[in-house]
């Protein structure tokens, strides 16, 4: 960036975005070191593109925001990535369990399992994101955004997004049920 836009960027924050906070926040941000300061896009992928395109290949697959970017209007994107977390080690533990250790020919089969848990899940996470924040982002827009806004996102919408946010992921399976780490360590690195 260049130093002109980097003093514009500090300038607007401190005065306009975080002029009511906290002091000490305030002075991290008037004496950071420019050079370290970037600006980066959010980004936002289709839904269709997690439904419908590739995610994975072979025993390697995408998670978290590398999955499901969205923007941050539901304030789900670390939740999403938690998910997933336990998604993947729910499929991989299956081979845990089914074996009583870790086989790694069974890796293909653990990814294409998170990913066909993960697909739908993820495309409406994006889709809700996106939706909520359009609609909210409108405020002014005219009659019949109010009409939209107050009448199909609040009274139907609304509803359906918060059962999105309270999802239940499962559980992981019982570490009793696998191998010792020790022993899935030694058999990985072979």
């Amino acid at each position: 960036m260049a130093g002109e836009e980097v003093d514009l960027i500090q300038r607007e924050v401190l005065d306009k975005h975080a002029k009511n906070f906290p002091p000490a926040y305030l002075d991290v941000v008037g004496h950071c070191d420019p050079s370290t300061l970037t600006c980066a896009p959010l980004l936002l992928r289709y839904p269709w593109e997690i439904l419908f395109g590739n995610v994975s290949k072979g025993t390697i697959t995408v998670a978290g925001d590398a999955m499901h970017p969205m923007t941050p209007d539901l304030g789900q994107g670390g939740c999403s990535a938690l998910e997933d977390a336990v998604a993947l080690g729910r499929n991989i533990g299956e081979s845990c369990i089914r074996n009583g250790k870790f086989v790694p020919e069974d890796a293909n089969k653990a990814i294409d399992g998170y990913v066909k848990e993960r697909r739908w899940r993820a495309a409406e996470l994006i889709t809700a994101s996106y939706l909520s924040g359009w609609v909210l982002q409108q405020y002014g827009s005219g009659w019949w955004m109010q009409f939209i806004r107050d009448m199909i996102h609040y009274r139907f919408l609304s509803k359906k997004i918060k059962d999105v946010i309270r999802y239940d992921c499962g559980t992981l399976p019982k570490p009793s049920s696998c191998s010792t780490e020790s022993e899935i360590t030694n058999h990985t690195n072979a």
